[in-house]
């Protein structure tokens, strides 16, 4: 688990319904990154339009706190891929 303060510290004047593009930067990591994780379920997000994303502070602070325990998406798919092919 990571320093709460930290976090709070990282958090501060942060939006309370943030864009994946904001949380992105903030995160410098990319979009595509973040898409992943709202689709995986380790940042909930909510719908608020046909294409539009907001996440929550709280949301994203729980992320946070909780990022060292976090298994990659791709990693676990790449994992279940090999595990299911056939050994010649």
């Amino acid at each position: 688990m990571n320093d709460p303060r930290l976090i709070d510290d990282l958090l501060e004047g942060f939006p309370d319904l943030a864009t994946p593009q904001e949380v992105g930067d903030l995160l410098r990591v990319g979009i595509v990154t973040i898409n992943k994780w709202m689709r995986s379920g380790h940042i909930p997000s909510i719908r608020a339009g046909l294409r539009v994303n907001r996440i929550p502070k709280k949301e994203l602070r729980e992320f946070l706190l909780n990022a060292d325990e976090m298994k990659d998406p791709d990693a676990e798919a790449r994992d279940e891929k090999e595990g299911s092919g056939s050994d010649e």
